[in-house]
């Protein structure tokens, strides 16, 4: 056919496409460049953490091209991850991986959805091809026998396991969990033996032979563990860990000497770690509260370890726990003190000190170290409450009723610490005088607990002495004597508000009672007399006071009443 046609005429004009002929441009597919553009911007708005906005473009980039396995799998990846839409993210997973079933990052988003709808036997199946396409990374196995332990197949877990672990080796975790497997399938002898690989692999970690002791221990193999035992000394003499393996080894086997000889070995060392000896600690603060015999190796314990840990603040803390315990109420705030000296952060050590402080009535130190505890806890009221204590048994009402006052605007829902800051500042504005800020302190008390009978008694006795609101006192002072009969401080108050009220009698009656039901006091003593002396027996009331006198405590004009034979107001 060639040779019945001629060459085509060249074009008059002499301008491209003229002649009619095709350029090679013409040639070339056209390219919609729409999608490359819009996944560009997808997975740009990705990048920037705009899931939303990705998620919608991508979208648009699914209806240029419905069977773009990349776009399926960013869309699917979002669904299971940003979304938690596990049921949409598996059409997206399933799809990619049917357009490309070479593709392990499409493979795995479908076992990890499967995963994620609890399919695991489809899990397992998309996660063994992961693992044939990436042969190299061991991690895809470990997911793959998750998965089959998922599916409750504990002997194709164990197949996976061991294929891992000629990639890798033995290691803890994997060890442990094949142990912990083969027990479930009750295979001891193989449970025993991925105990015994692990520490024969690991030479220098002796703690593995303990493992592997305790395990034929809690089984009964006591032969074994004896070999273990003796394969963890010999691994590392001197490790304090494997002294206190062998402690609690001896005695879970009863020995109660040779676990407390290697317990020693283990408190000298510094291998063990202060959590282990404090739990050990803690058990013999509980152990000697009923069997006294062990008193003496908890006191051995605690100086090992302080020898071991000079700079251990909670060593220090337990030592001051046994003394209080034991009543050496001395030996114990030095070893609160030596605590806070190397950790001032400790906040129930600090409220510790300062109630030490406050038995062995050292209010001037208790003073200062609540000020220091203020300066580190500023918000903490307890220590405001503790500093207003210290300085009013020092005298200094003011003081006190600052701290008080700071205290109980720091209180969050305790209110028996807010009762005590009302009740403590209703006392020290009762010493400076200040009786209206005193009656609304207790008052502010009382309505937080309208039965506490040491605030009802003592506002009563308060406003005897000033023989203000009687009818009121007597109200309160009746009512604690109802709650709390017997009590000879509550029948003394009662008695000395029914003076103040002229009823001598009646009064008579409860301050005798007082006395019955305690030692007479000086302050009793004279209440006594002064009543006797309204009575008219003035003879028996000036002997009160003379015993008031010798007794101690009475008031400052005793001596004037004794020798004017009369009352001095």
């Amino acid at each position: 056919m060639a040779s019945c046609k001629g060459p085509k005429e060249a074009s008059s004009s002499g301008k491209p496409g003229d002649s009619g002929e095709v350029e090679p441009d013409q040639l070339r597919p056209q390219i919609d460049t729409r999608f490359q553009e819009k996944f560009f911007q997808a997975q740009l708005e990705k990048a920037r953490g705009n899931f939303q906005q990705a998620y919608l473009i991508f979208e648009e980039c699914l209806g240029i091209d419905p069977n773009s396995a990349a776009v399926h799998f960013e869309l699917g990846k979002m669904d299971l991850e940003q979304k938690n839409a596990p049921e949409s993210a598996l059409q997206h997973a399933k799809k990619c991986a049917e357009l490309d079933k070479t593709n392990l990052w499409y493979q795995q988003l479908a076992g990890d959805t499967y995963m994620a709808l609890g399919k695991y036997d489809a899990a397992i199946k998309s996660y063994r091809e992961v693992a044939k396409l990436n042969t190299d990374d061991p991690n895809i196995l470990y997911q793959l026998a998750s998965a089959q332990l998922y599916a409750g197949k504990r002997s194709d877990a164990i197949a996976t396991y061991d294929e891992l672990e000629k990639k890798t080796g033995p290691y803890e975790e994997l060890s442990i969990q094949k142990h912990q497997l083969y027990l479930e399938l009750k295979d001891n002898t193989k449970a025993g033996e991925e105990l015994e690989k692990l520490a024969l692999a690991y030479p220098d970690e002796p703690r593995y032979w303990g493992m592997v002791a305790q395990f034929y221990q809690s089984i009964g193999n006591h032969e074994k563990a004896e070999f273990a035992l003796e394969e963890m000394v010999k691994s590392d003499p001197e490790n304090g860990m494997v002294h206190f393996q062998l402690s609690e080894y001896y005695a879970a086997k009863g020995d109660d000497k040779k676990s407390y000889d290697e317990l020693k070995i283990a408190f000298a060392s510094t291998d063990v770690g202060v959590d282990l000896k404090i739990g050990v600690l803690a058990r013999y603060l509980q152990l000697t509260d009923v069997r006294k015999e062990f008193l003496t190796q908890a006191y051995e314990l605690l100086e090992l370890a302080r020898k071991a840990h000079p700079n251990d603040a909670v060593i220090y803390a337990m030592s001051g726990d046994f003394y209080y315990r034991d009543g050496k109420k001395a030996e114990s705030l030095v070893e609160y003190q030596k605590s806070l000296s190397l950790d001032q952060s400790r906040r129930l050590i600090w409220e510790q000190v300062l109630l030490i402080q406050s038995e062995l009535m050292d209010f001037t130190s208790m003073a200062r170290d609540s000020e220091r505890a203020i300066s580190i806890f500023p918000t903490m009221p307890e220590f405001y409450y503790y500093n207003g204590v210290a300085h009013q048994k020092l005298n200094d009402y003011n003081k006190a009723a600052e701290s008080y006052n700071l205290g109980k605007e720091l209180v969050i829902d305790n209110d028996i610490l807010l009762l005590r800051l009302y009740s403590s500042l209703g006392e020290c504005y009762h010493f400076l005088g200040l009786h209206d800020k005193s009656d609304e302190a207790y008052e502010a008390a009382l309505k937080i607990d309208p039965q506490n009978v040491f605030v009802l008694n003592n506002y009563a006795y308060y406003l005897s002495l000033r023989k203000a609101k009687l009818d009121k006192a007597a109200i309160m002072s009746a009512r604690t004597n109802e709650i709390s009969p017997g009590v000879s401080s509550f029948e003394d108050t009662y008695g000395w508000i029914l003076y103040q009220q002229g009823k001598y009698a009646e009064a008579l009656t409860w301050v005798q009672r007082a006395i019955e039901h305690d030692d007479a006091n000086g302050e009793l003593l004279e209440h006594l007399g002064d009543i006797l002396f309204k009575l008219g027996r003035t003879e028996e009331a000036v002997n009160k006071w003379r015993e008031a006198e010798k007794q101690g405590g009475a008031g400052k004009n005793i001596q004037q009443k004794i020798q004017q034979q009369k009352i001095i107001d």
